[in-house]
């Protein structure tokens, strides 16, 4: 599955030549995946987040 991901923010600073980004996607069976990526000169590190909709009573779907 390949997501669509939309940027909602994308910034970056001179002074500590770091950039940190934040995309959204939509999911196939509802909800959002919310992608941040920080970008330092040594080091990349990714938080993702999953909301689901309301209506949904679960989370997750068993294995």
């Amino acid at each position: 599955m390949k997501l669509e991901y939309e940027v909602i923010e994308d910034q970056y600073d001179d002074t500590t030549n770091i950039r940190s980004m934040t995309e959204q996607a939509r999911v196939p069976g509802g909800g959002w995946l919310i992608r941040t990526t920080l970008y330092t000169p040594h080091h990349i590190s990714v938080s993702v987040t999953n909301l689901t909709d309301s209506k949904k009573k679960k989370l997750y779907k068993p294995i």
